[in-house]
Formats: C-alpha cells, structure tokens, sequence
C-alpha cells in the first residue's frame, strides 16, 4: 500500500516518519497570509458592481431590518453573507456612512475569511498527511492562488462560501467516529449554514456522501446522507423567509434564472456567453490567475494519482482520509468541468475549485513528495509571489474612485452616461446624476454630454455598454481624461457635442428598500430551525444511550 492510503495504519518499520514541522512555521505561513490579503486592500483593485449591491444590502440589514439591495428582496444568493456584512459595517462604524467607505470596510472581512481559509486549510491538511511539512507548503501554496488572491481581498461572496466549504469537509473527517447524533446534527447544521451562504456550495456537501460511497460503508453513507437531508431543510428557511414575506412568486423567478444560468441555458457571464470572445476572456485574466491555472494542472495529475494509488481504477474500497480527499478532488473539478463545457465559467465559480487543487498538488503524493512534484510546487510558488507583487503590492487600480473625484469637482451637476452599470458609479457621483443610455443617439437628445467609456466593458457588453456605443461616441466625441485600469483596462471620460445641457438632479437616490425582506425574520426562521436540530439530536442521542445503557444492564 502506499503512503496515501496508510494514513490511519500503525506506525511501520523501514523509512523514517517525517519529522513534524515547528510550530512557528504556520504561525509564519498565517503571517504570510495576513500580508498578502490585508496589503493595498484599497488601491489594488477596482471594485465593481457586485461589490456595491453586496455593500448596499449590509447596509439595509444593519440600518433599516432589509436583506436588500433594491425594492424586492435579495433572493438570487441567500441572506447569510449579506448579515454578515451588515454585522461588519456596525462593529467597523459604517453602516450609516457612504457606500465606498462600507465597500472598502467590508473587504476587511473578505480578507479576514481568507486568512482563516488558509488556517481551515492547514487544518485539513494535517488530516490527509503526517508531514507537516507538506501541510506546511499546502497552506503557501493557498496564499499565493491566483484566484484565491483576487477573490479574497473583496466584499464578494466567495472568501466567506468559500471558508463556509471547508469547514464542512472539515468537521466531516474530524466527527467521522462521532455518534450519529453528534455527526448528523453538527454537520447537517453547519452543511445547511453553507448553503445559506451560497448555493454552489452543494458540490461541497456532498463531498462526505462521496467519500462513504468510496469507502464503501454503508452506515456512514446512510449518516451522510442524513445530515444533506438536514442540511436541506436549514437550506428550507430561505425560501419559506421569501413566502413569509409574500415575495415568493419573487424568490421562485430569481432561481429560475439561476437554474438557467447553471444549466448553461442562459449565458450572461463567463467563457460561454455569446457575442464574446472566450480566448480574449482567458487572455484578459491570465495574469492574474496564472498560479491558480498551474495548481489546477498539477491537482489534476494528483487527483490521477490518488484515485490509481487508492484503488478506484481496481474497484477497491478505499481509506477513511484519500476517499475523503479524492471525493473532494473528484466533486469539485467535476464542477469546474461542468461549468467550462456547459455552464457559466465565470472567475467566481472556478475560484470554489482552487482549494481542493491546493490540496492535491500537494498531498496526493503520499508522506514524501517525489523532487519533481517539489520542484513544480517551488515553481507555482514563486510564479504566484511574482504575481502578487504586480497584482497586489505595486498595483495602483483606482480609476473609478479618481474619475468620480474628477467628475465631482469639475463637472458638477452635469449628467454622465455611466459604463457598465449605473448602479457601480452612483456611490463616487455624489453631484452627479448617472444615466445608462444603451443608444448613444438617444442619450444625446435626451440632452447628455458627458459619455464614461471602458474597452473592457465594451468589448464584454458589460451592463449598457457594447462596441456600438463605444464607436459612436469615439466617433463624434472628444476625449477629455482617461486614466489606466488593471480592472477595466481604462477608464476614460468623453463629451460629445449635442443639443442645451439636460437639467438633473446633482447626484443619485439611494436604492430603495424592499419593506418585506426581513433579517430578523430570517433569524427567527434560522433560530427556529437551529432549536429544532439541537431538541432532535439531543433526543436521538439521549434514546440511544438508554438503549446501550439497557443492552448492557441485560448482559449482567
């Protein structure tokens, strides 16, 4: 047997144990961590238009009772992560302040889940190997993923899904002898907790159903299966919140689109979407997600190994810890390829796959990795420290908030036709009312001047942009400022010449606030359900003991 598979056997004879690393070693490898998510938090990256709307509905839960970014309730992502952001804006004092500053706020808490995916990853991988050495180079290898990076220093979704996933594969291994009652309660509830964050996050789940199927046990597959079933129903207060507050037609045609979209039925993002380039799109990200694309090549070949080694290929069962890691592997490249082929392919997406990547490149290989996997993992090191130092470190990409400081201070009061997203420029516009004409020719009848353009925007018809709205008014107009972009190549303002200036109001209403969208609904409904679990699971636990109790008391 290899190495990957005596994880659980008693010590062997023969080739010494690695010997375990230091301590201070992961304390460094956490440091590390700190640093390369916490540094130029806001000059590095641009934020864009989901990052706003997230910001916003923080903002409604802490000021106004709403999980809303708009009139209707959030229900195309659960409410989960937007309590936490509105959670955050309070202890950090921006609840009530503007939504820039609550954006660039909220992304301390991104990069804080992040640092703690690279803990949850160390812990994970102390589970898989005895090497701590490799668990060790598992958790650089996590700080220096390109997609890792770009998504861990943002107020989007994905560090606080992607944390929420690995706690759940997490405490499968670690409660894997636990009673069932102790097993189906924690797991389903923490299982159902991750999807009320995000909903992708079933391909995670189902990672323990996976591993017991592998391992051929049939107690712990019917244990599995108990606490996704569970884990459903604490998933069934989203929904039943969206009822409770007659937006349930609402709720229904959100996640009908979502469906769509996941289905590949509708295209709006990512590789596949039609009118768009899907070699341009791999070409605009490369550098960025470089050291992500060489992990998913290297995880590949581990997951290979692991599944030859462990004996699938032989139908042979395999052990409690390479099933759980090859269930990982298995499930979420399996996504990852679902999504390239028919789905959406969006950044978002693939970034769920880059931790079980992580973990395969690294620890695949049994207890000591051959010195071509060494190197290999040497290489993706250092190509992702040389990206983070141009991405991150020495990368100044502010080009909106600089653009609306100009449009603030030298164009007051004038209507700008925004780029991409109306939405996205409100925030920094504070004396200026957005528009988002599709029509150049429309817009400028209807008395607009000033056009705000981005190749990139154009080129992927972001929002109202498109390359025929570009052309005209590169056409007729005349550039006034443009400043560079890493985010959207650049941003750059125009006036074309039209008919008197249209009168608008300087600056932009808030969104309004949809009055039956809840949070402490929802925590009721969340709390509810949580009491449920515990009152159950202390039953079931508590009749199962009698029962040893009485087996026992009979023997005498």
């Amino acid at each position: 047997m290899t190495a990957v598979l005596e994880l659980e056997a008693s010590p062997r004879q023969g080739p010494r144990r690695p010997r375990p690393a230091p301590w201070w070693l992961f304390a460094g490898v956490l440091s590390v961590a700190a640093a390369a998510y916490l540094v130029n938090l806001r000059g590095a990256l641009d934020f864009d238009l989901d990052e706003v709307m997230y910001t916003i509905a923080g903002q409604n839960v802490a000021g106004a009772d709403s999980v809303s970014w708009g009139d209707r309730p959030t229900s195309v992502h659960p409410p989960v992560h937007f309590l936490l952001v509105g959670a955050w804006t309070l202890i950090t004092g921006t609840a009530h302040g503007s939504v820039v500053d609550a954006l660039f706020g909220a992304r301390y808490l991104g990069a804080l889940c992040s640092v703690l995916v690279v803990a949850v990853v160390g812990l994970l991988a102390r589970r898989y190997t005895r090497n701590g050495w490799l668990v060790a180079a598992a958790m650089l290898l996590a700080v220096g993923n390109g997609f890792l990076v770009r998504f861990g220093r943002t107020a989007l979704i994905e560090p606080t899904a992607i944390l929420a996933g690995l706690v759940v594969v997490l405490l499968a291994l670690r409660l894997r002898r636990s009673p069932g009652p102790v097993y189906v309660g924690v797991v389903g509830l923490v299982s159902g907790l991750a999807l009320l964050i995000k909903e992708p996050l079933i391909f995670t789940v189902l990672v323990p159903v996976l591993a017991a199927a592998l391992e051929r046990d049939g107690a712990y597959l019917r244990r599995t299966a108990t606490a996704v079933l569970l884990a459903m129903a604490v998933w069934g207060t989203f929904p039943l919140w969206a009822a409770w507050g007659g937006a349930g037609a609402w709720w229904w045609s959100e996640h009908d689109t979502s469906l769509q979209r996941i289905t590949g039925l509708l295209q709006v993002s990512g590789l596949n979407r039609p009118g768009v380039s899907s070699t341009g799109v791999f070409g605009d990200t490369f550098t960025t997600y470089v050291s992500g694309y060489l992990t998913f090549g290297l995880g590949a070949a581990g997951l290979l190994v692991l599944a030859y080694r462990g004996g699938l290929f032989h139908r042979r069962r395999l052990r409690v810890r390479a099933a759980s890691l090859l269930a990982f592997g298995v499930l979420s490249y399996g996504f990852l390829a679902y999504c390239v082929v028919l789905g959406q392919a969006n950044e978002q997406l693939t970034a769920y796959s880059a931790v079980p990547a992580v973990l395969l490149s690294v620890l695949a290989w049994g207890d000591r990795m051959p010195k071509a996997i060494v190197a290999g993992v040497a290489a993706i090191l250092l190509v992702g420290g040389v990206a983070w130092a141009v991405n991150v470190a020495l990368a100044r990409d502010d080009a909106t908030t600089r653009m609306g400081d100009l449009l603030t201070d030298s164009f007051a009061c004038a209507p700008v036709n925004a780029t991409g997203n109306a939405l996205r420029w409100a925030p920094v516009l504070p004396r200026n009312h957005v528009e988002s004409f599709r029509d150049g020719g429309a817009a400028v009848e209807a008395g607009l001047r000033l056009f705000l353009l981005s190749p990139k925007d154009s080129r992927m018809r972001y929002g109202n942009s498109s390359p025929e709205l570009d052309t005209f008014v590169r056409t007729y107009g005349t550039l006034v400022q443009q400043y560079p972009s890493r985010r959207y190549e650049r941003i750059e303002l125009w006036s074309v010449p039209g008919a008197q200036l249209a009168g608008r109001e300087c600056g932009n209403a808030r969104p309004p606030v949809a009055p039956n969208a809840s949070a402490l609904r929802f925590l009721a409904l969340l709390g509810a359900a949580v009491a449920v679990i515990g009152a159950g699971a202390y039953g079931w636990h508590a009749v199962a003991r009698r029962r040893a109790w009485v087996r026992e008391w009979a023997k005498r």
